[in-house]
């Protein structure tokens, strides 16, 4: 059970949204974000389809506004290394403002011939050695967390149901065991988001060709494998706030569009490029069920001393055993996203969800509702 006190509703989300407005004057922003032209730096971005997964430019358009219609300071930089030279210059420095925040947008890309594993820890690190604070968690949740195969095994050793996970490397092998013969699991990228490596053979029971079929994904997407006991049933996505109190906002269900009502459809990386391919829905079920998602969502935000906005993803099988599936630190903001449209059931329009995100930020760090 948390220490601190897990929040029905969003009063202190709300609280923190107002507080924030009421210091816009204060308040200086910085997004920063991987655009589409970066994929020209590396030339194995395109396998994991780097430049599609980039935020809009409208969505990005529409965050700027968000701080920029209450007054405060909101600037957009493109990629790590502009927001260090702006650093470096000391410009940032010498706003006169008083709250300085980063927004974490970084994604992945990561391969021998993309970035290097752990980029996204990156901007934390910057950020904290210039005294600012940095949106949705520290350096070293945004390292563990994004790699499958290792946060996996600390949530089971810690007995939070996962499934059987197993981790394969082409320079390597199977790093432990390979899974059984007979088993039914999904193979996926280690490292990325969006279904990358997930396509509609991925799910698989395991025989001879299992080395060959992981081998295959593991040159495709130039990464690291990793697979993982296919759970059948409904997907839930529960985001979980801590500002520092544990806010859990309404579960939703997801949708593959083209099969509805399969619990054994997966999300692919051709459905998220295309679009429209996913959509969610309010998750109904037994009080004691939602309880227990609520929970066991706050246990990982503990577990990795999560703090701002996260999301916990669950698979539910048809004995209403929760297993967790992915820990999102970096959920989409955008007006079509699960994050929002869950806040948006606690009456939140886009424009104070997206200041509730960097407000939750600075509520854990004190800077905010003290």
């Amino acid at each position: 059970m948390s220490a601190l006190p897990l929040v029905v509703g969003a009063p202190r989300l709300r609280a923190l949204e107002r507080e924030l407005v009421e210091r816009a004057d204060d308040l200086a922003l910085f997004l920063v974000y991987d655009r589409p032209e970066r994929e020209r730096e590396r030339p194995g971005l395109w396998r994991t389809y780097f430049a599609q997964r980039c935020v809009s430019d409208e969505q990005l358009d529409l965050t700027l506004a968000a701080f920029r219609s209450v007054g405060a300071y909101a600037e957009l930089f493109i990629g790590e290394q502009a927001f260090m030279s702006a650093l470096a210059e000391r410009r940032l420095q010498r706003l006169d403002r008083q709250i300085k925040v980063a927004f974490n947008g970084i994604g992945w890309g990561i391969g021998p011939d993309g970035f290097m594993p752990g980029r996204k820890a990156l901007v934390p690190l910057i950020a904290d050695a210039y005294g600012m604070a940095c949106v949705n968690s520290d350096a070293h949740a945004c390292a563990v967390t994004v790699h499958k195969f290792h946060s996996s095994l600390v949530l089971d050793g810690l007995g939070v149901r996962v499934p059987r996970t197993w981790h394969y490397r082409q320079s390597h092998g199977w790093i432990g065991s390979a899974p059984p013969r007979g088993t039914r699991v999904i193979a996926k990228s280690t490292y990325e988001a969006w279904s990358v490596g997930v396509t509609e053979s991925s799910v698989f029971s395991v025989d001879e060709t299992l080395d060959a079929r992981v081998a295959e994904i593991a040159g495709s997407i130039g990464q690291p494998t990793t697979v993982q006991e296919f759970v059948s049933g409904r997907e839930v996505y529960v985001p979980v706030w801590s500002c520092p109190e544990r806010i859990v906002a309404p579960p939703l269900e997801t949708v593959v569009t083209r099969a509805p009502g399969d619990p054994d459809a997966v999300l692919t990386i051709e459905d998220s490029v295309r679009g429209g391919a996913v959509r969610y829905r309010r998750f109904h079920g037994p009080a004691e069920l939602v309880e227990r998602l609520s929970q066991t969502a706050v246990a990982v935000l503990e577990i990795f001393d999560l703090y701002g906005l996260a999301r916990i993803d669950f698979r539910v099988d048809d004995a209403e055993q929760l297993w967790v599936i992915d820990i999102a630190i970096d959920p989409g903001i955008g007006v079509d996203s699960s994050a929002f449209m869950s806040v948006a059931e606690l009456g939140f329009d886009h424009p104070a969800f997206l200041r509730a995100v960097v407000a939750a930020t600075l509520g854990a760090k004190g800077l905010l509702g003290t």
